[in-house]
């Protein structure tokens, strides 16, 4: 989190007080100054004598330093009225526009203005990406032997597979997508896809406009998106999931939502390129390995008895865990009750034996551990909106 002149890290230069200085009654003498806007800060005032700064108007960065060493300069926030000790290195950097302010000093000051080489690198908070558009959306549900022969377009578009598999060629080089996983195809990269024989598959389709408004960006900035499939992940997961959900509420700003999750998602899959690279050494604690490692055996037992009756009871004798601890280990780590994983994993897992054609609506609750039909259309409507009868209707209608 950025310093403020607050602070206690900033007592070894100065301070701030609350009321401005009356320059008559304290025999002191001013000067108004600009701060101008910079990203490279080469040069620093350095008074023999205290130096008073009060800000009169916008926002800016103080940069201090006890000596000329670029790794050693500090930046903070600047309190309207701040004190700064003699024999210290600063400037003023400004962060909106129009910043001017007020420096005070006593008649038998002296100072000079140092140079620092290398400079300082002021780093801002700045958009490097910014997506303009999301152009269009959809939720495709494909069965066996489906092809699509493919296109090619100017913008970026995002497959991701809800469950099932996915066959894609990008440019003559052919990727499998299975569940969780997504690829991102280029502007102007040819692709097409394909569900294998056998498998059934719904998928999430977004395309969108992408563009750097960072300066020191490249035009081939977003190369390390395209061609390579992503894992699964957590927070991918939970954007994308979060992205479908706004899509469908007809909420107030769910426009606007939907651009801020889709560009999230984009900025976790920059990301992905360097929490590689710093996973060849993991350092994690006891505590997040232990619930990693119990998480994993629990949803791997969830999902190897999918069809048959779970119950929280059982998950918490069978894995020594008290009913609260398995709750707060699945909220901490999923973001949701136990409960809910379950039913939600059956629900899609419905969908998916629907999409098969090859049981009856009866025969699949029962075949999923639904205590009745009945129940399991109630939750199965409540959850995507259409009854499972419906459901598989317009399904085969395609």
């Amino acid at each position: 989190m950025q310093l403020k002149t607050s602070n206690l890290e900033f007592k070894k230069y100065g301070s701030v007080y609350e009321q401005p200085i009356d320059l008559e009654h304290a025999n002191m003498i001013s000067q108004n100054w600009q701060a101008l806007t910079k990203q490279s800060v080469s040069q620093f005032y350095h008074f023999n004598c205290e130096v008073c700064i009060e800000l009169q108007s916008g926002m800016a960065t103080l940069i201090v330093g006890m000596t000329l060493e670029t790794d050693k300069m500090e930046a903070f926030a600047i309190h309207r009225l701040v004190k700064i000790n003699p024999n210290v290195y600063f400037t003023l950097v400004a962060v909106t526009s129009n910043v001017t302010y007020k420096l005070i000093t006593t008649p038998s000051y002296s100072f000079a203005v140092r140079s620092i080489t290398p400079p300082y690198i002021f780093t801002r908070i700045l958009p490097h990406i910014q997506i303009n558009e999301i152009l269009g959306y959809y939720y495709s549900i494909r069965n066996s032997g489906y092809q699509f022969k493919g296109e090619e377009h100017s913008y970026f578009e995002l497959t991701y597979v809800d469950w099932g598999s996915l066959i894609t060629k990008v440019d003559d080089q052919e990727y499998e997508l299975k569940e969780k996983e997504l690829i991102i195809y280029g502007p102007h990269q040819f692709h097409s896809q394909s569900i294998p024989e056998g498998c059934s598959c719904s998928y999430v389709t977004i395309i969108f406009d992408m563009e750097t408004i960072a300066p020191d960006m490249e035009a081939s900035y977003y190369e390390p998106l395209i061609n390579k499939v992503f894992h699964h992940d957590k927070k991918i997961y939970t954007l994308i999931k979060a992205f479908i959900t706004e899509s469908s509420s007809q909420m107030p700003y769910m426009d606007s939502l939907m651009l801020c999750l889709l560009q999230e998602t984009v900025l976790r899959l920059f990301q992905h390129q360097f929490t590689n690279k710093k996973d060849e050494h993991p350092i994690t604690d006891a505590r997040q390995y232990y619930q990693d490692e119990i998480l994993n055996k629990i949803l791997t037992y969830i999902h190897d008895t999918i069809h048959e009756p779970i119950t929280i009871a059982e998950i918490c004798q069978k894995f020594s865990l008290s009913r609260s601890s398995l709750q707060a280990l699945f909220k901490e780590n999923l973001n949701q009750p136990p409960k809910k994983y379950i039913n939600d994993l059956k629900l899609e897992k419905s969908r998916q034996l629907i999409c098969e054609n090859k049981y009856t609506i009866s025969e699949i609750a029962l075949k999923l551990g639904f205590s009745s039909i009945h129940y399991f259309s109630r939750a199965f409507t409540q959850k995507y909106h259409i009854a499972p009868s419906e459901y598989s209707k317009t399904l085969y209608k395609m």
